[in-house]
């Protein structure tokens, strides 16, 4: 069964209840379907089959939606992109890539068109040069043949976060993307009745998952274009949406706006990703009676962990456990020996929804697997409970002084000050040493030795900073994180 087939079937049993919310838009199961049979007969005019590559460059906008749906029923290879990536950057993915079908609004059309040879164009936006996305005046809706679909084919290909220079092309294929939203569907209770909310941008994994979870599961997807404070507040409240997951920054936003957030409920829940939250945010959270989780995962392997803070705040310091007997984690050493119970290395995991592999990058892929666990990058340990805990990023940690020190430690303590919004903790090569730079966004109860005395006041002795910076705003990526390579252009 593809995508689209998980759609066509919700189709038929929910024709009437709402599917999609995007902007003003607002379409039932069968107008999405009809949208995307419309969509599927205006690329089989154009001739995409099973055989291209097609590369979509679109924000969180209808188009882009209708154009996975339709692809997953050609069974087309797929590049979603958006259009935050630099024209550098597609240019560098169009070259690195077999590309042949671009669909995209004018301007990028006519930018690609004058660098590649590309079969077919297709704009979202009406132009004299390219066929329309929207031309449907001469459709008429039909029965689509049964295609025949190969399910561990390409489909998907997501590129890693945007922190880093060279992200990699991870390929997912149609099984795993319906496996994982299955997945998450049970671990979150997610049923029809509910109402889930986009707040990425959907050509990241995270992003992707949030569009598929709730479609899959015949529930309602409300998408926001991007995501702001007051935006999120007004969608949730507007469309009653129960259930949201975000990254921690953007909850760190919200709870800025203390009047909004007094009125701020999801009945089915909260579920904080990317990176650990603060206690004194958790608790804030809580005091707001709303659920929150807290999950682990990464685009390679999705969700493998989750803790329901509101029920296990003896946990608050975990990303929580295997939710899933499947899904199963272990601790490397360097010397690649798994490690027991309290003992910090790195986190490995084995899991049913693992991606397929780097596209192109075959020595890369099998590096990135030990004994069939993959391995993350990140390190932390598991306690006799078997209760993950996360301390960081294992190129983000600092040496000094023969002591091995993580960033994210310091970031904990330091956010857990009422007056401090945003902090990052990069590590600076001095000879045999680091240094430690601490940024801190300014505000207006935010001084050089106010940050220096709560320094000497919640840091050991260790984990002092070199440096201290008080800069306007902290770069972020696409998803929303720090982005701590930008970070080092301050110094």
């Amino acid at each position: 069964m593809t995508i689209f087939d998980v759609l066509k079937k919700n189709a038929i049993k929910y024709p009437y209840k709402d599917a999609i919310i995007i902007d003003d838009i607002k379409l039932n199961y069968k107008d999405l379907l009809n949208s995307v049979i419309k969509t599927i007969l205006i690329f089989e005019k154009n001739k995409i089959t099973s055989e291209n590559t097609v590369v979509i460059i679109e924000d969180n906008t209808l188009s882009h939606i209708l154009s996975l749906f339709s692809l997953s029923y050609l069974g087309t290879e797929t590049i979603p992109l958006n259009t935050y990536y630099s024209k550098d950057v597609i240019q560098k993915i169009f070259n690195e890539q077999k590309i042949d079908i671009l669909i995209s609004n004018t301007k990028y059309a006519k930018f690609l068109s004058s660098k590649f040879e590309l079969k077919k164009i297709i704009t979202t936006n009406k132009s004299k040069n390219f066929p329309y996305f929207y031309d449907y005046n001469f459709l008429k809706i039909k029965k689509l043949k049964k295609k025949i679909v190969k399910l561990k084919k390409n489909f998907l290909i997501l590129f890693s976060s945007g922190s880093t220079g060279n992200p990699k092309p991870i390929v997912f294929t149609q099984k795993i993307k319906i496996l994982r939203s299955k997945l998450m569907s049970d671990l979150y209770k997610i049923s029809k009745e509910d109402k889930v909310i986009v707040t990425c941008p959907i050509d990241h994994s995270l992003g992707m998952r949030l569009l598929f979870l709730p479609l899959i599961a015949g529930a309602t997807c409300v998408v926001m274009s991007k995501f702001t404070n007051e935006n999120y507040f007004k969608i949730v409240k507007k469309n009653n949406v129960t259930f949201s997951i975000l990254v921690s920054s953007q909850i760190y936003k919200l709870l800025e706006n203390k009047d909004q957030f007094k009125d701020f409920y999801l009945k089915k829940g909260l579920v904080s990703a990317s990176s650990k939250l603060s206690d004194r945010t958790k608790k804030a959270i809580l005091k707001n009676k709303i659920k929150l989780y807290e999950m682990y995962g990464a685009s390679e392997i999705g969700t493998v962990t989750n803790i329901n803070i509101s029920k296990n705040s003896k946990k608050i310091k975990s990303v929580g456990n295997s939710f899933n007997k499947n899904i199963i984690i272990k601790i490397l050493s360097t010397k690649n020996k798994f490690l027991k119970n309290n003992e910090i290395g790195e986190i490995v995991c084995k899991t049913p929804a693992i991606f397929k592999e780097y596209l192109g990058l075959k020595e890369q892929t099998n590096n990135s697997f030990y004994k069939g666990f993959f391995k993350t990058g990140d390190i932390g340990y598991l306690d006799s409970e078997k209760y993950l805990y996360f301390l960081g990023r294992k190129k983000n940690i600092i040496r000094r002084s023969g002591i091995t020190i993580y960033p994210e430690d310091i970031e904990n303590i330091l956010i857990n000050d009422k007056n401090i919004d945003e902090v990052a903790v990069v590590g600076v090569e001095r000879n045999e040493n680091e240094d430690i730079c601490l940024f801190v966004k300014k505000n207006n109860k935010i001084t050089l030795d106010y940050v220096k005395k709560m320094c000497i006041k919640k840091l050991s002795a260790f984990q002092i900073p070199s440096k201290i910076y008080l800069i306007n705003d902290l770069p972020k990526t696409n998803l929303g994180k720090i982005n701590k390579k930008l970070l080092l252009s301050f110094l």
